[in-house]
């Protein structure tokens, strides 16, 4: 079973990214391909160029062929062989909170995209009500094989950080898609309150966020004191 669940992470197409990338974008980067699924569909759809990005080579090597280039290596310590501008859209499925400094990743790639380029974000929540349940009722803080827990997470957001992190890293949000997740009747209660209690039910938020003209010379609190 565990196996199946690995598979399908590194082999799922990610629908919800591709609906969201702006139609006229015609020169896409992936980070964090996988196994090439989404960077097939992307081709098949007939975009100019898919460059993917993966540091599970052998996983990477099964999907080479749905790229015009394919790096593979730790995101953190790659330097993109690109002019600067040259990407109208970056995708980060489930990729930012498994990095040791994600803040500086978006700060680096900001470069490299066009005038009003955009990024697509995909991160989990950790302000969702079980892990909130488990921490204050339970005293657990406890990683699982995959979801919000992944223990391969190095990093946990809220929809606070998220924004402070992209303003920071010189991005403008313009849509965040919000999936409640959770049990019926807190669904139902949420309704009725009007969407407030929404940001408790959302497992993972899915952000599109576009390139700002200027980017403020701040430093995140989150970020990695300098060595």
């Amino acid at each position: 079973m565990k196996n199946e669940r690995k598979d399908l992470y590194y082999f799922n197409v990610r629908d919800d990214l591709i609906r969201l990338i702006p139609s006229q974008a015609k020169s896409i980067l992936e980070v964090g391909c996988a196994g090439g699924m989404t960077g097939k569909v992307l081709k098949e759809q007939g975009l100019e160029e898919i460059v993917g990005i993966e540091v599970n080579e052998a996983i990477a090597q099964t999907g080479r062929s749905y790229y015009d280039k394919l790096i593979i290596g730790d995101v953190e310590k790659i330097i993109l062989p690109f002019e600067k501008e040259h990407f109208d859209c970056i995708l980060y499925g489930d990729v930012l909170e498994h990095l040791v400094d994600p803040w500086q990743v978006l700060k680096n790639h900001h470069a490299f995209l066009k005038k009003g380029g955009t990024i697509i974000c995909c991160i989990p929540n950790v302000r969702h009500y079980r892990i909130i349940k488990e921490l204050l009722f339970e005293g657990k803080w406890e990683y699982s094989a995959d979801g919000i827990m992944d223990r391969t997470h190095l990093r946990f957001f809220t929809l606070d950080s998220i924004r402070r992190m992209l303003g920071e890293a010189g991005f403008e949000i313009k849509h965040i898609i919000r999936s409640p997740s959770g049990a019926s009747w807190l669904k139902f209660l949420n309704r009725l309150s009007g969407n407030r209690f929404i940001n408790f039910l959302v497992r993972q938020y899915i952000v599109v966020a576009v390139k700002k003209e200027k980017v403020e010379d701040t430093t995140s609190q989150c970020n990695l004191p300098p060595s």
